[in-house]
Parts: C-alpha cells; sequence; structure tokens
C-alpha cells in the first residue's frame, strides 16, 4: 500500500515538474523592443567617443605643428613662409633672399627637420622650386612628396589616398590693386612675431580640410569647383563668378601633396566660415590661385584652428563672420575681440 501511494502520487506530480512556460509572442515583443532601444542609445554613444578620440588625436596633430613652427622660428627668426620666390627657399641658417621667381614648395617641406623627420627633408632636392609642382612633379623628389606623415593626416578623415590634412593660411585675394593676400602665409611675407602686428594669439596659422575624393564621388564637400577661366580680380568679385560657372568642373585630388603649396594642397583662406556650405570654389594655378577656400572636417559642427601662439581652438561653423574675417589677417589692425 505504501508502494502504490508513493507510486501514485510521483505519477500525480510528474507533469507539473516536467512543465517549462515559455515566453509569449508579446514579452519576446517586449524584450526585442528593449534590446533594439539599448542598442539605439549605445552606437552613437560610442560613435562619439570614438570621434572624441579622433579629435583629440586632431588637435595633438596641430599642436605638435605649432611646437615645429615655433622651433623653426628660433632657428630663424621667423615662422615658415608660404611663399619663396627666389632661388630657394631659407632651408639652413642664413637670412631670407630678395625674391623674384615662382616656387612651388609648401611650408610643411620647410617644417620636416622640427618634426623629426631630417632624413626626409635631406632626401629633397629643393633646387628643383621654380619648376616643380604638384601638376608637374619631378622624378627626383618621387618618394619625399609621397611620404606619409601621420602628424598631417586627421583621424576623422578616412579617405585613404590624400597626404595631407592641415592648411596654412594664404588669406583672402584682394586683388592686384589692393596688395595680393591678406593671409600670414602669402607671397612677399616673411612671417613672423614681429610682422603679425595684429597678435599671435589674435591669428589663425594652420586649420584643416578634407581631402579630396579623388574621382569617387565628386562634389562638395571634398572637392574644389572650378571655372574654365582664371579672372584676376578680388575673391569679392571672382567667389560668385566661380560658384555659378558651368559647366560645373570639379579637382579631386585635394591635399594629395603636403610637399606643394596651394589652395588643393597646404593653403585655405577665410572668405567663407568654417564648413561653408557652398562648395569650395576657385583655382590655383602655378601656386597663385584664389576663391572660396575655407576650412572643413568631419568634426561635428566645427573645425580646429592653430594660432600663432601655439594654441589650439575648435571654431563652430556659427562664428561670427566679422571675427573669423579678423582671425584671417595678420597685419589688419582688425584685432578678433571676443574671441
Amino acid at each position: 500500500m505504501i508502494a502504490a501511494a508513493s507510486s501514485a502520487s510521483c505519477r500525480s506530480s510528474s507533469p507539473s515538474t516536467l512543465h517549462r512556460r515559455g515566453f509569449t509572442l508579446i514579452e519576446l515583443l517586449v524584450a526585442v523592443g528593449i534590446i533594439g532601444l539599448l542598442v539605439g542609445l549605445l552606437i552613437p554613444a560610442v560613435q562619439a567617443a570614438r570621434e572624441a578620440g579622433r579629435r583629440a588625436q586632431c588637435v595633438a596633430n596641430l599642436r605638435q605643428l605649432g611646437i615645429a613652427m615655433n622651433a623653426y622660428h628660433a632657428s630663424h627668426n621667423m615662422f615658415p613662409p608660404g611663399y619663396m620666390a627666389g632661388r630657394s627657399p631659407v632651408v639652413g641658417n642664413g637670412s631670407p633672399k630678395s625674391y623674384s621667381t615662382v616656387d612651388q614648395y609648401s611650408e610643411i617641406g620647410l617644417l620636416l627637420p622640427q618634426l623629426d623627420q631630417q632624413p626626409l627633408f635631406s632626401s629633397i632636392n629643393f633646387s628643383f622650386n621654380a619648376i616643380e609642382s604638384a601638376a608637374y612633379p619631378t622624378l627626383q623628389n618621387h618618394t619625399a612628396r609621397n611620404s606619409r606623415l601621420a602628424v598631417l593626416l586627421c583621424p576623422s578623415d578616412a579617405e585613404g589616398r590624400h597626404l595631407n590634412n592641415y592648411r596654412f593660411n594664404r588669406g583672402r585675394w584682394g586683388g592686384i590693386r589692393i596688395g595680393f593676400f591678406d593671409g600670414p602665409f602669402t607671397f612677399w611675407v616673411n612671417p613672423s612675431e614681429a610682422s603679425v602686428t595684429d597678435g599671435l594669439a589674435h591669428t589663425a596659422f594652420v586649420s584643416e580640410r578634407i581631402g579630396g575624393s579623388f574621382g569617387a564621388t565628386q562634389g562638395w564637400p571634398r572637392d574644389v569647383k572650378y571655372p574654365l577661366d582664371a579672372f584676376v580680380v578680388s575673391d569679392a568679385q571672382y567667389i560668385p563668378i566661380c560658384l555659378e560657372a558651368q559647366p560645373v568642373l570639379w579637382a579631386t585630388t585635394s591635399g594629395r601633396y603636403w610637399l606643394f603649396g596651394g589652395f588643393y594642397n597646404t593653403n585655405y583662406n577665410h572668405n567663407g566660415t568654417p564648413n561653408d556650405p557652398r562648395p569650395s570654389c576657385g583655382t590655383d594655378y602655378f601656386n597663385m590661385g584664389s576663391g572660396l577656400f575655407p576650412p572643413r572636417s568631419f568634426h561635428p559642427g566645427s573645425v580646429n584652428v592653430l594660432l600663432g601662439d601655439g594654441h589650439v581652438r575648435g571654431v563652430t561653423n556659427s562664428i561670427d563672420p566679422h571675427i573669423w574675417t579678423a582671425l584671417g589677417t595678420y597685419n589688419a589692425g582688425d584685432i578678433a575681440e571676443g574671441f
């Protein structure tokens, strides 16, 4: 009797012991929804954290350029010039020469020793300065001009074929009657602490610009629109003509070289505010171009700017245009108050 009762008890309890209640369809949908919501919140946070890291590295690159520029000034009593028109740039001890002929090399080439790139600097044949350009490079400097330097690349720009993201402030073209460009790195200017009379802390030296599309997807924001004809007029007159010019042609190799100067590779101006919604537009003939060449980046809503005193500031797209213009000049007496 006891065994029978025990067996009956086991049989009666077995169904409830073996039964397992599963998720209902509603519970499953709620769980999936919660997971999706969490993922939706997490992904932007991860992306923002990664961009913060990339931007920090970009700022570090600009600071390193600032340190190198001040070291160059300590050796030469001037910052690396933006347009050395003479038989050779200032590459050793001595004072600048009087200028007469065209030079295509950039400020970055002169900064290489201060960027711990002395062997690369020594490999450059600077005697080709009047005949070599981005459009007509020489065989002799092939290795140097195609060298990839991490300090010249912003991690936020993933395009892999450009070699330079950092641009020196050449300034706005005022026309021949007004006197060339108004930035510190331009024709016949020996930029120095003495010549930057607006104050180093109030003058933009270097900013950033994303590389060209190299033909992948032509157009804004990477590429530069250019007209078939060049016009020897001021930027104020030229930019509307350039923007309306037809047919629409694009220069797609922006930032291809750090060795050569000019707006297509190592210079920018303050004609437009950071990340201007209009396409970059202008010419760069023989390192003497003009037009709309504002800084651009993939940092959300801003670009980084290296000032003459070595500080790096983030500048938003919404900066007052008058303040932005004042930051672009070096001896105009228009101090960028409130910046």
